[in-house]
């Protein structure tokens, strides 16, 4: 019964303390330490401990070096970078580096660019976030009904009152939804970016 508290307190905590919106990115341009210390802050409800970085320096060095960021002025990083920032950190949990590299390439090819039609990074991140925020909504209504769908089939099937069976079928169940979303990722990857690579 008790995790059931400490779930719906890490859906509530997540869902309030995960900064999405434009807004949390600073106007000003920023140099690389701040820009660490910052994304850090940002994204700091997806540490597993308080000693984890979710962004160094090396990275994002790491990440100039693979053409993942468009160029800088002066060594300073605007919004711009910041949002890249964050799609990187989302992509990274499920493309290996060189995949993120194909898949962010058209954006960054016209970011970079000389013409005056550009994507609006900005108007690109809000799109992704306003969908994911009703979607953080709907997937944390799941993830308390599925515990009650759970414990169910548990009961139905004789093991019932088994903290331990209950858990382990909670964190199965939430990985298994996790690698179906990773696989249509993956798959739409492969498709549209690394295979028509491969045919021109």
């Amino acid at each position: 019964m008790r995790h059931e508290e400490y779930m719906k307190n890490i859906i509530e905590d997540f869902l309030n303390n995960n900064k999405h919106d434009t807004d949390s990115f600073p106007d000003m341009d920023l140099y690389m330490d701040q820009v660490s210390n910052f994304m850090n802050k940002k994204l700091e409800i997806y540490k597993r401990n308080e000693k984890d970085k979710v962004l160094t320096k090396t990275m994002i060095n790491n990440y100039v070096k693979h053409n993942l960021l468009p160029r800088t002025k002066n060594k300073k990083y605007n919004k711009d970078h910041l949002i890249i920032l964050t799609l990187i950190y989302y992509l990274k949990n499920t493309f290996q580096m060189g995949e993120i590299e194909m898949l962010m390439k058209p954006i960054i090819d016209n970011y970079n660019s000389e013409f005056d039609d550009k994507i609006d990074l900005e108007l690109l991140y809000k799109s992704i976030v306003d969908v994911q925020k009703d979607n953080e909504n709907e997937m944390a209504k799941s993830a308390i009904d599925d515990i009650q769908h759970l414990k169910k089939s548990l009961s139905d099937g004789g093991l019932y009152d088994d903290d331990m069976i209950e858990l382990f079928t909670i964190i199965v169940n939430l990985t298994i939804k996790a690698d179906f979303e990773k696989y249509l990722a993956q798959k739409l990857l492969n498709e549209y970016f690394i295979k028509s690579k491969k045919q021109k």
